[in-house]
């Protein structure tokens, strides 16, 4: 260990003599503090790390470096491609901390860039709390990963998600909304009729083809997916993917006047799979088409200079597999039943969505109650 140096910015620094480098030259390793106890302390412990199994050659590893050791990790055991562009995305978002010593960063390094991403920044919206915490939970991974070979301390442990955006929201569609879509011709009027009686995920509505659909026994057969990271289609990822649904009169007679000969339900102008993009495209033509139709009575134009401001509530894609499982519950579907038709792993997730109803539900048939009582007392004084 060298002697204690205080340099012009009135630390103080202690080296450690870390062996030599490819090309012969002494390479060592600094350690500073505003007192000399306190930069001898920080030099102690990293000599007590290596004695632990920390890898002095390795000293310099960065966050990125601590990313890329988790996802060569995780693709050893096989995890899917999605999953891996996650983590690709999740080390993109810490921005300058990616190129800094892993042994450097502190927790109010994390923090502070998990607070900026939970606000509009550099013009982008803020991430929910969902995606934050998940970019939390993938650095903490990774420096758990490197102890004690890289670093001996997770400032991970310390942090904590932010509120962020609001998720996505899942809220059924009212019965005006589906009327939208039952009655409002556009491109997008395969999809939405397709989700909103179905229930089918978009991944899987994407790979549809017609010979996986029988309307003569109004059934669908769902046994595959569309991977939109890697363009390509996919089995599901569990064995509750695969299954076949019942659908509605409804939507067997509206599919009925759809058939156009190609291959996929839904496609693009050339009769391809839609991509995100295209998905992205086609809905937001939809719901600027819908505002005309229902938010200014059709007498604006969508296209005037500036954009039209929407009047309408917008729905997602997603809100229609949800209002799927609404429209079972209210028609008395048992939930074993609605969770074959939704393909849920896990039960508890369609018994969440029929517990919340269920509560909505018997409120208002309380409330229904109060009105009785209170029209029969009258009547009765």
């Amino acid at each position: 260990m060298a002697k204690n140096k205080k340099g012009s910015d009135g630390r103080y620094r202690y080296r450690i003599y870390l062996g030599k480098a490819d090309d012969g030259s002494k390479k060592f390793k600094s350690f500073y503090g505003s007192t000399e106890r306190e930069a001898r302390a920080a030099a102690e412990a990293y000599r007590t790390a290596i004695g632990k199994g920390m890898d002095p050659q390795q000293a310099e590893a960065t966050l990125g470096t601590l990313y890329d050791n988790l996802i060569a990790s995780k693709k050893a055991k096989g995890i899917s491609q999605k999953s891996i562009d996650r983590l690709a995305t999740n080390k993109a978002h810490w921005g300058e901390l990616v190129d800094v010593p892993a042994s450097e960063l502190r927790a109010s390094d994390f923090q502070q860039v998990l607070n900026t991403l939970a606000g509009w920044h550099d013009g982008k919206p803020p991430l929910s709390h969902f995606t934050l915490t998940n970019l939390r939970g993938s650095a903490k991974a990774a420096y758990d990963l490197a102890i004690p070979e890289i670093v001996m301390y997770n400032p991970l442990i310390k942090t904590i998600a932010p509120a962020g955006a609001a998720s996505e929201s899942r809220n059924p569609i009212t019965e005006a909304q589906q009327r939208w879509i039952r009655e409002t011709p556009h491109t997008a009027q395969r999809a939405a009729m397709l989700l909103l009686y179905s229930g089918l995920r978009r991944s899987e509505a994407t790979a549809l083809t017609w010979a996986d659909i029988d309307l003569d026994d109004a059934t669908i057969t769902v046994s595959k997916g569309y991977d939109f990271r890697a363009k390509k289609v996919k089995i599901p990822k569990t064995p509750a993917g695969v299954r076949v649904v019942s659908i509605p009169k409804v939507l067997v007679d509206y599919l009925r006047t759809q058939q156009d000969g190609c291959l996929y339900v839904l496609h693009n102008p050339k009769g391809r799979q839609m991509t995100e993009q295209g998905w992205k495209r086609l809905w937001e033509s939809y719901m600027r088409d819908l505002n005309v139709k229902y938010g200014y009575d059709g007498q604006q134009n969508k296209n005037r200079p500036g954009g039209l401001p929407m009047l309408i509530d917008t729905f997602t894609p997603h809100q229609l597999r949800h209002t799927f499982c609404t429209l079972m519950y209210f028609a008395g579907v048992d939930v074993m039943t609605a969770r074959d038709q939704m393909g849920h792993k896990d039960i508890s997730v369609t018994l969440g969505i029929y517990t919340a109803l269920d509560k909505k539900f018997k409120k208002k048939k309380i409330n229904r109650l109060d009105t009785y009582l209170k029209r029969s007392c009258a009547n009765s004084g």
